[in-house]
């Protein structure tokens, strides 16, 4: 897999032009069925261009999550302080910002492309917050995974609840003091 890490402005511009490229394909055909000429066409970037970034579409995808991701830590403060990843506020702060991009989040979880919201989920924790909090790998993947369903689920059913109400419900699965 071959994902660019630059951050710089022009670059991000680009590559989010390609990966937004690859979200209106979505909407119109089956993801085996698009072609890199499409997305280039749409994205209004080379062929060069792509291939400097990019070895596939699938690469394309988990970059435009790496892109949002890495947006996530610096505006939730979790590059600086990976311990508020559990704390109500932060959890609704979650919700908030990755409503801002649930075009991508529903978009491929209705293409059936779940599985790569949740590999970068479980990888984001597993690099992020479990090297620096002392609780249990299967806590984290359940958190984790939680997190990101009851996303999904908010969005898809039009968001019915507040945030703050489903952080809260998500809070207290993970927050409780008493012993099973």
């Amino acid at each position: 897999m071959k994902i660019k890490t630059d951050l710089n402005s022009r670059t991000i511009q680009t590559r989010t032009a390609i990966g937004d490229a690859i979200l209106d394909e979505l909407e119109k055909k089956d993801y085996l069925k698009i072609k890199v000429s499409d997305v280039i066409k749409n994205a209004k970037v080379s062929r060069n261009t792509f291939y400097r970034y990019y070895e596939n579409l699938y690469d394309a995808l988990c970059d435009y999550l790496n892109i949002i991701v890495t947006g996530y830590m610096i505006e939730g403060g979790e590059q600086n302080d990976p311990t508020v990843f559990m704390k109500l506020d932060h959890i609704e702060f979650s919700l908030n910002y990755f409503d801002r991009y649930a075009r991508y989040f529903l978009i491929l979880n209705r293409n059936g492309m779940y599985g790569v919201l949740i590999d970068a989920v479980n990888e984001y924790v597993m690099k992020n917050i479990f090297p620096q909090k002392k609780i249990h790998i299967y806590e984290l993947y359940a958190y984790a995974g939680a997190l990101l369903n009851s996303f999904l689920k908010w969005e898809e059913d039009g968001k019915r609840e507040s945030a703050h109400d489903v952080a809260l419900m998500i809070y207290r699965l993970f927050n409780h003091s008493e012993e099973a």
